[in-house]
């Protein structure tokens, strides 16, 4: 990564963002309930490098899960990426929480929002945000770093991100975090899981990566925790490939996890197809578990993708114990006429 900083760079640098065209400081963009706003409408061919957020949206509860992410490479009609800002950047269950890791890192109590996977495209980006909620965000500010390339490349495989879950989780079933058909590799997870009403620890649940239509997975782990990259359960923590953002415990109604796990120096290639899952019923004291659990999956592959499922809407994506979910308390008290 660092010796290329060593070479000749062969593209032109670009930026796009929310900065003030009339020359001011008024650098944000306010979402009306139900309003799409562009972020970037980029020509090819080029690369996104990186792109940073920010939001002042207190007035909106559980924002986070009221915001959509939907890009779209190369004019096609189904997006590739499709999921709530706070899942996307590591925090579930529409609260605010660091996260510090090296493709995805929030700081700032979660506030600074900034990711570093690659996103290249030969014709088109078009990168998105809804307000799925019932009142206005105020302030939201972007910067979308990318490169402008001469050329197309044909080799190129893109990046993809999708959000799904299952309130609660299916018994006996293990839950499912992507099928996706195409050739490409596996590169992460951002797994939430809120308890239900029976307490107890969901930890053992193994994960399973089934490639090219396998039965039996090729990938198969010893517990939710291991493949966080911790032990012996969870706390809060972070890494450059894994950690846990939010930790609650597992013993009350409500209690939240957000674990995550970035597969960056350990892609998982596929040639046709791949299905992820993670076991969340594993011996007869749980087997009748039944959290409610959500996720994000993202990966590269080729084009087309498969259609995503239904995006769920936002009362569906709403916490169920909403009791548990704080935010920084600075955010409530900010003044709505400077948008900070």
């Amino acid at each position: 990564m660092l010796s290329e900083l060593t070479k000749r760079q062969q593209f032109r640098a670009m930026r796009a963002g929310s900065w003030d065209r009339r020359g001011g400081n008024d650098d944000w963009r306010s979402i009306k309930p139900g309003e799409t706003l562009v972020m970037g409408d980029l020509e090819g061919p080029g690369k996104i490098v990186h792109w940073w957020c920010t939001v002042a949206g207190e007035a909106v509860e559980m924002y986070n899960r009221m915001l959509v992410l939907r890009f779209y490479w190369d004019d096609e009609a189904n997006p590739s990426v499709e999921a709530p800002l706070g899942d996307f950047f590591g925090s579930g269950h529409g609260m605010e929480e660091e996260c510090l890791s090296l493709p995805i890192t929030s700081v700032h109590n979660g506030t600074g929002r900034n990711c570093w996977f690659g996103m290249p495209f030969n014709k088109r980006a078009r990168l998105t945000i809804t307000n799925e909620a019932d009142k206005e965000i105020r302030a939201f500010y972007w910067n979308i770093d990318w490169q402008k390339h001469e050329a197309p490349d044909d080799g190129i495989l893109y990046f993809h991100a999708q959000y799904r879950q299952e309130y609660p989780a299916v018994p006996g079933k293990d839950y499912n975090i992507l099928e996706a058909e195409g050739a490409g590799h596996y590169t992460g997870t951002v797994l939430n899981i809120e308890k239900a009403l029976r307490p107890g620890w969901y930890g053992e649940g193994d994960e399973k990566i089934y490639i090219d239509g396998e039965t039996e997975p090729s990938i198969w782990g010893t517990g939710t925790e291991d493949y966080f990259l911790t032990a012996w359960c969870p706390s809060v923590h972070h890494s450059a490939f894994a950690g846990c953002s939010i930790w609650q415990n597992c013993n009350h109604p409500g209690d939240k996890m957000t674990g995550y796990r970035f597969h960056i120096l350990d892609p998982i290639p596929f040639t046709s197809r791949i299905r992820v899952d993670i076991e969340h019923a594993w011996t007869v004291e749980n087997k009748e578990f039944a959290d409610y659990y959500s996720s994000v999956a993202y990966w590269y592959q080729n084009e087309p993708h498969k259609p995503f499922r239904a995006f769920p809407d936002r009362d569906a994506r709403r916490a169920r114990w909403p009791e548990k979910i704080t935010y920084d308390e600075y955010w409530k008290k900010g003044d709505p006429e400077k948008g900070f």
